[in-house]
Parts: C-alpha cells; structure tokens; sequence
C-alpha cells in the first residue's frame, strides 16, 4: 500500500514536471517572433523604401505580439517582378510595391490600372482608390497567391529626354523605354514615339550610351536614378498617373497569427497614403530644385493632340482584356471632378 503511495505520488510529480516542461516549450514557441522580409528595387531616399519602413512601424504599433522586419533596398532581392514572383511562391519577399504592369501575366487587366489620361486629376484618382475601383483585379491576383493591400502612387509621369521635345510632331524622333506592357507600347506607338520596353535598372546606361533617347517617369524616380544627368529635359505631358500596389504574399499572410493579418490589413492602406502623399508632396520641390541647380530644363507640352490618339487605344483595349467596366466607372469619376 505505502508502494502504491510511492508510486502515485512520483507518477503525480512526474506528470506536473512535464506539464510544466510543455507549457514553457508552448510559450516560447508562442512568443518566437514572426520575421518579415519588405524589399523593393529602388534606393533607399526613394519614397518606396520609406513608404516600406512606415509600414514596418505601424505594424509594430498595431500587433501586439513578436514581429520582427528585414528591409533591403536597390535591388538586392532583385526587380520588382522577381519581387512580384517570389510572394506568388511565398519565398524570399513578403512585402513589395509593384507596378501593375508585373502582374498583368495572371492577370491581363493589371496593365489598365496605368492607363494613360485615366484620371482627371488628383481628387478623381484619390476618389478611384478610396472607392476600389480596381478591387476586380486584387481579388484575381489574391487567388494567384499575392495579396494587395494598398494603393500607393498618383505622380505625374512625364517625358525625362536627352533633346527638347516642344509638340507631338516631334515625338517620333524619341526612342523611349517604355515599361513592358502591351498598353504602354500602343499607346506611345500611336503618339508616335519609338517604344522600347527595358529593364529599368538598364535604362540610366542605354541612354548614356545613346541607345536611347529617354523615358517616362515621376520626379520622384528621375531624382532617386539620376535621370537627369544623362536627360537633362524634362517634358510636361502629364499622361498618366501612378498607381502602385503594397503587395504581401498571400501564402505568407494565412500562416501568420490573425492579430497580425489585423495589422497588415490595418496598416497596409495608412502606409500607401503616406506613399501617395509624400510622393506628390515632393514633386513639385524636385523639380524646382533641380532647375535651380542647373541641372534639368523643364518644357510646357500641350497634350491635346496626343490626348485624342491615346483615347481610343486606351478604350480598346479595355474592351480587348476585359477591363471596359473599370474604365467606365473611371469615367464616372472623373465627371464628378
């Protein structure tokens, strides 16, 4: 009997240790911090990797568990359709911001978020994103395994080129990198231009070569690159404004605590305002400080003309990928501003 005594009192013992064993070895797991990877090919002063870095706080301030961020800059993960691919597989980037133009392989209405002359102007955009006019497309690319959480951008691009450009009849003198997406290639075809689609980490030395003329770009990319030493014009068309995605990898997103995805979905679109502010905030001074300092020439285009060529092109192919509807609720929007 005193055996038996022995025995349950060792057994009691036995299992409390390894009760407690578990319960230490549960919450350490628990508590391991949860590591994100946010990369983007552009430098570091660039709006995108401040745009990634304030993402990085806000998550921090909205989850209250262990979460750990490591950001890499210039490339370093590669381009942002490496980036685009690798939160498809749910390896190497967790969080990215895309040009559109990258996911138009999965699906093709992706490249009419960059439509030229899409918008009217800024409120029209805001209103566009505000209202998720795009939200057809997100939940496409959501299935493909690439969540978007934010719509960032809404910069003018322009003309960044190596000659004077005054009047549409000047353009097909250009030859221009264009990003690769079969709109953008129609679309300075029927302007005239001589389109070109390149990687855009080349373009800088093509055109310091002289393979090409220039580019299309924002303030906020032809000063972060250094366009301007190379094309030192910088031509007012204003025909398109940005859209960029704040992307996260939708196969990392559903193995993170829901705590977590609350943060990501909760700062995902604080973080593309921050980007949409900033980088129309900082156009303007980018430009007069470069003109001041001698350094780039910037020349008034009156853009009716291509306007008018650019329509209908833009129009079909709505109608070619699927995205007619998108452009009319554009429409809509733009009536009201």
């Amino acid at each position: 009997m005193k055996i038996s005594k022995k025995v349950s009192v060792m057994l009691l013992i036995l299992v409390l240790v390894v009760s407690f064993s578990m319960a230490i070895s549960l919450t350490a797991f628990a508590q391991k911090p949860v590591k994100l990877v946010l990369a983007t090919m552009l430098p570091k002063e660039h709006v995108y990797f401040r745009t990634l870095e304030f993402f990085a706080d806000k998550v921090k301030e909205y989850y209250d568990g262990p979460v750990e961020f490591e950001l890499h800059h210039s490339g370093d993960i590669g381009s942002e359709k490496d980036a685009f691919e690798y939160m498809m597989q749910g390896v190497s980037v967790d969080v990215s911001i895309i040009s559109p133009a990258w996911m138009a392989t999965w699906d093709k209405r992706a490249s009419f978020m960059d439509a030229p002359f899409l918008f009217k102007n800024l409120a029209a955009w805001e209103e566009a994103m505000d209202t998720e006019v795009f939200k057809p497309i997100a939940d496409v690319i959501t299935k493909k395994g690439v969540r978007i959480i934010g719509y960032g951008g809404g910069a003018t691009r322009n003309l960044i080129v190596t000659k004077p450009v005054w009047k549409t009849a000047d353009l097909p003198s250009i030859e221009m990198r264009v990003q690769g997406s079969p709109l953008a290639k129609k679309v300075f075809d029927a302007v005239g231009v001589q389109a070109t689609p390149m990687d855009y980490m080349q373009v800088y030395n093509a055109i310091k070569t002289g393979v090409l003329d220039g580019l299309e770009n924002e303030p906020a990319g032809m000063s972060q690159m250094k366009f301007y030493e190379v094309a030192p014009y910088y031509v007012l068309t204003d025909h398109q404004m940005t859209v960029r995605v704040l992307c996260v990898s939708e196969k990392r997103f559903q193995s993170f605590p829901e705590g977590l995805q609350k943060a990501i979905l909760k700062a995902g679109p604080e973080s593309s305002r921050f980007h949409h502010v900033t980088e129309v905030g900082e156009g303007t001074k980018i430009l007069e400080d470069l003109v001041e300092a001698g350094k780039l020439k910037v020349i008034r285009f009156y853009n009716t003309e291509i306007r008018k060529r650019v329509a209908p092109v833009v129009e079909e192919f709505a109608k070619e990928v699927g995205a007619y509807d998108i452009l009319l609720a554009c429409q809509e929007i733009n009536k009201k501003h």
